[in-house]
C-alpha cells in the first residue's frame, strides 16, 4: 500500500475515533453518568484524535517530513525495535500480571486477581490465535 494510502487510512480512522470521543462526551452528559467515567474517556479520545489529525495534516503538507516518516516507519531497523519492544512490553505485563494475582490472593483481593487472571488468559489466547494465523501465513 502506498505510503499517502495508509496515512489517508489512519486519517479516516482517527475522524472516525474522534467523533465517537465527541458521542460519548455527549451520551454520557445526556443519560448523567453517575461513575463519571465515560465523559473524561470521550474527552481523551477526542483529545488524542484531533492531534492525530494534526500531525497527519502537518506530515502530509511537507514533502521532506513525508519522506522521513515513510524511511521511519518501513526501516527494517525500526520494524525490529518496535517488533521487540512490543514482545518485551508483553512478557512484562504477563509477569507483573501474574505477581499481581499472587501478591492480591494473599491479601484475600480475590474477585480482582480472578480479573487480572482472565485477562492474561485473554491475552495469551488472543496471542496463539495470532501465532497460528501468521505462522500459516508464512
Amino acid at each position: 500500500m502506498e505510503y499517502r494510502k495508509k496515512l489517508k487510512a489512519r486519517l479516516i480512522f482517527s475522524f472516525v475515533l474522534l467523533i465517537t470521543g465527541i458521542g460519548i462526551i455527549i451520551t454520557s452528559n445526556l443519560f448523567a453518568d453517575k461513575s463519571g467515567f465515560f465523559s473524561p474517556f470521550g474527552l481523551g479520545l477526542a483529545v488524542i484524535n484531533l492531534v492525530r489529525i494534526r500531525n497527519y495534516f502537518i506530515i502530509t503538507r511537507n514533502k521532506d517530513k513525508l519522506k522521513s516518516q515513510e524511511i521511519a516507519e518501513t526501516d527494517e531497523r525500526n520494524l525490529m525495535i518496535a517488533n521487540k519492544a512490543k514482545s518485551i512490553a508483553f512478557y512484562i505485563y504477563v509477569l507483573m500480571s501474574c505477581a499481581a494475582v499472587i501478591v492480591l490472593q494473599l491479601f484475600n483481593k480475590t474477585e480482582i486477581g480472578t480479573y487480572i487472571s482472565f485477562s492474561v488468559c485473554a491475552m495469551l489466547l488472543i496471542y496463539w490465535v495470532c501465532y497460528l494465523i501468521i505462522r500459516k501465513k508464512y
